[in-house]
């Protein structure tokens, strides 16, 4: 399991069903592929630093769907970018709001 900083917003929206991609560094000598789990954790970045981890902080865990190698390095550290994919997490809006309907027009006539 690979793990990625990210920040409160980030975590928020892959949660809630909002996110469901993101392009990251994949380490040199590592791979990742589809059925993969890969950890978003709470970190803090400061300009120049490596992200530092928040101990305790909240982490959202996703299982991947696909892995694309995008061809490019990231700037930053030097190693390959990987756009990673994952089925959306939690109820999204739509699919609550066909539930509630469905379930108010029945047993109604």
């Amino acid at each position: 399991m690979n793990t990625y900083p990210a920040d409160e917003q980030r975590i928020s929206e892959v949660e809630r069903g909002r996110s469901c991609r993101a392009v990251v560094p994949l380490p040199h000598g590592e791979s990742l592929s589809a059925g993969d789990t890969v950890l978003f954790a709470l970190s803090h970045a400061r300009p120049g630093q490596q992200p530092a981890y928040v101990k305790g902080g909240d982490s959202v865990l996703v299982c991947l769907t696909d892995v694309t190698e995008l061809g490019r390095m990231d700037p930053a550290t030097g190693q390959p970018l990987v756009q990673l994919t994952w089925k959306p997490l939690g109820d999204p809006p739509a699919a609550v709001a066909r539930r509630g309907v469905r379930s108010g027009s029945h047993g109604r006539g």
